[in-house]
């Protein structure tokens, strides 16, 4: 089984080498290369600290959402695993998934079973994503009813789409993959599938636990994700853009539904920046000046990134407390 495991961390590696040079290679020879420079130019510290209280708001329900979902760790416990999840998402971006391994990590670290840490991110990333439907359907409408705009603008819209279909493409397949996994019976396969099918009976148990808790968990995803449009808005009149409420909410939900499309890319390198420059067609606003507000939003992950420092140390306290526990505890104390 580690061995299954070890070659899994290495293929996740190797495809997310793969995908981050043939990005770079995309950006060297390609006209996104200038308007990412061009873009990079117009970021301001100013707009990057705008986003913040938004930002801090957001993680602080984000982190209320958590609480609700898993037994046994305080709220802090749950803020700090968010924060942890969130760093790790978007500055380790070699190992996908990296994340919610470290947010279920920090989850254990703070008192909650293994189980029930692993159940409570899975249930976590599921009333987060319920929740933003709302805000990718508007955004999805928006895009629809305006792409005679997007191709009389000059910009073709037909890489975003080609996008879109490539990401629906890997997504299925993905998804046909984990159900021949389930299904194998046979060979190292069939070991793995039988693995899985175990943890999601064991899961599922722990789902059915949570699942009363879920509706106050995408409520509170809702109200937070609401914060990401009032953080694109903060950000651009801080840049001195004219820009309404309304459009930064639906240039954040084309970001992340691009994201969403292109799921297997590293932290939606560029996916991102394809949503916002899409989206920002739409309401007058230049490609550079979009991919712009969406570099503010990275810087602003960067800033935030920093709780991800104090990981080594948590593991250390958390080590040393166990060796602690093994000399004092009931047979140290009756040798």
């Amino acid at each position: 089984m580690e061995r299954i495991k070890g070659r899994r961390r290495l293929a996740a590696a190797i495809w997310s080498l793969a995908c981050l040079a043939l990005l770079a290679a995309g950006l060297a020879f390609s006209d996104f290369g200038s308007l990412f420079i061009e873009a990079a130019a117009g970021v301001r510290p100013k707009a990057v600290l705008a986003t913040l209280p938004g930002q801090v708001a957001a993680i602080g329900l984000y982190a209320a959402a958590l609480h609700i979902l898993c037994k046994g760790v305080s709220y802090w416990g749950a803020l700090g695993a968010r924060l942890l999840r969130d760093a790790a998402d978007n500055l380790l971006i070699i190992l996908p998934g990296l994340g919610e391994l470290i947010g279920t990590r920090a989850l254990v670290l703070a008192g909650a079973r293994s189980r029930t840490a692993v159940t409570a991110i899975m249930v976590d990333k599921l009333a987060e994503t319920i929740a933003q439907l709302p805000y990718m359907a508007l955004a999805g409408y928006v895009l629809i009813d305006h792409w005679a705009a997007l191709g009389d603008s000059g910009t073709r819209a037909t890489p975003l789409s080609a996008m879109a279909i490539v990401g629906l493409t890997v997504i299925g397949a993905l998804i046909l993959l984990t159900a021949g996994l389930v299904r194998a019976t046979k060979g190292p396969m069939g070991r793995l599938g039988a693995w899985i099918r175990q943890e999601f009976r064991m899961l599922a148990v722990e789902f059915r636990e949570q699942k009363r808790r879920i509706p106050a968990a995408i409520a509170l995803h809702f109200i937070a994700w609401a914060a990401d449009g009032v953080q694109v808005w903060m950000a651009a009149a801080a840049l001195g853009l004219d820009l309404s409420l309304y459009a930064a909410m639906v240039m954040a939900s084309a970001a992340y539904a691009a994201r969403i499309l292109l799921a297997f890319v590293p932290a939606g390198l560029v996916a991102q920046e394809a949503g916002f420059a899409a989206a920002g067609l739409v309401f007058g606003v230049s490609a550079p000046l979009s991919v712009t507000l969406s570099l503010v939003l990275r810087l602003r992950d960067v800033l935030l990134g920093l709780p991800l420092l104090a990981w080594p140390a948590l593991e250390f306290r958390y080590g040393t407390k166990a060796r602690e526990n093994s000399v004092h505890g009931p047979e140290g104390a009756g040798a």
